[in-house]
């Protein structure tokens, strides 16, 4: 049954709006659920202002990252596109500005080979732009080969924990500065469902992205007192590029498209202030 408070379904037939303590005690058992929000009682999209919000979306260049850059934008957003080449985010900034949304900013940054400096040099360029950030949209996911553990090598899962996990947490810290206390901050790590329930031959994603659900857990924690709430999002099946690639022989009429209201509502709710009160959450878009 949803919350009438938090428009969210919840697995536990309590809201922490409602009951703080309850909340606070339960904790541990949230976590191992998933959570969505409710169809039925929850807003539409058009209802979501995100004006004046800075919002910085990685992956932005792919099929669900510049969905989600637009969507923000027509909310009102002034938008950061970060991907590896300025060039495959020419399309998404120029559809941005035809569509009269605040002008957005292109960023190049090569999320998988950046070192330290380079994430450094990112934070300063973007404090030179921007006073603050509101929204950091994690939505940068690479492919990796599907292999069973036996049949893995060491550098192999190096390499995949190395993209998956360790790269969004250096670069979630390093924007940490521009992410002020004085104005409620969200941050959303887009994961995949390999993440919370382990599934043979995705051993080092999977793991990855159980990492994920952890940092953001530990996040949430670390930075409760500071207005910054750190989630989780399965978008389920989607259609894109990197789902091909784990499902090459899918049926594609059972995919949702990454600019479906309902991955968008998710999106938006999560980076809007209606969703103040929820931290620390695996969420999920419902299955078609």
């Amino acid at each position: 049954e949803a919350c009438e408070r938090c428009l969210l379904t919840m697995p536990l037939n309590r809201c922490w709006l409602n009951d703080q303590k309850f909340w606070k005690s339960q904790a541990a058992l949230l976590f191992l659920m998933p959570v969505s929000i409710d169809t039925a009682n929850s807003f539409s999209v058009d209802n979501i202002s995100l004006a004046d919000r800075n919002i910085v979306v990685t992956g932005a260049a792919s099929e669900t990252g510049s969905a989600v850059c637009v969507a923000a934008a027509r909310s009102g957003a002034s938008v950061m596109l970060l991907d590896r080449k300025q060039k495959d985010l020419i399309p998404v900034y120029d559809l941005i500005c035809e569509l009269g949304y605040p002008e957005p900013m292109m960023v190049e940054i090569d999320l998988r080979r950046a070192q330290p400096e380079g994430f450094k040099a990112l934070a300063d360029s973007l404090s030179q732009a921007i006073a603050e950030i509101h929204g950091l949209v994690h939505c940068a996911i690479w492919g990796a080969p599907l292999t069973p553990v036996a049949h893995s090598d060491m550098p192999a899962w190096q390499k995949i924990l190395d993209q998956q996990l360790i790269r969004p947490m250096y670069l979630t810290r390093s924007l940490y500065p521009l992410l002020k206390h004085d104005n409620p901050v969200s941050i959303i790590f887009s994961v995949l469902a390999s993440g919370r329930s382990g599934s043979a031959y995705w051993g080092a994603t999977g793991a990855a992205f159980a990492g994920i659900e952890n940092l953001s857990q530990t996040l949430s924690h670390e930075w409760e007192n500071r207005k910054i709430r750190v989630n989780t999002l399965d978008c389920g099946k989607v259609k894109t590029a990197l789902r091909k690639q784990f499902y090459p022989g899918e049926n594609i009429g059972q995919l949702r498209d990454p600019d479906d209201c309902e991955i968008i509502r998710h999106y938006l709710y999560l980076l809007s202030e209606h969703s103040e009160h929820i931290t620390a959450s695996q969420l999920a878009v419902p299955p078609l």
